[in-house]
């Protein structure tokens, strides 16, 4: 199912999800890690998930959470990914690198 993220560069990991956005993705439970955030310490369930993006399929580990109000992409996905910014037209793409 497609969705809309934000890309936050202050998350060093690949995902973050609310966690009642679970249901239904069959994603693997992993463990439980704890994450300095902005408002402080915050606990996450680590899942084993499954993400397309530009048709190419990633198995990558999701952090899901209470209270994230929107589905945050991070920084380890500039690793694959080459970010473009076209300030004039409004535009941030993340492309293949």
């Amino acid at each position: 199912m497609p969705v809309d993220a934000l890309l936050d560069t202050g998350f060093s990991d690949w995902l973050a999800i609310d966690k009642q956005d679970l249901d239904g993705l069959g994603w693997v439970y992993l463990g439980e890690r704890t994450m300095e955030m902005a408002k402080g310490e915050a606990k996450f369930d680590i899942y084993a998930g499954k993400v397309r993006m530009d048709g190419v399929e990633f198995d990558i580990p999701v952090h899901a959470g209470e209270g994230v109000a929107e589905v945050l992409i991070g920084r380890k996905w500039l690793k694959n990914r080459r970010l473009v910014v076209d300030i004039e037209s409004g535009v941030l793409t993340m492309e293949s690198a």
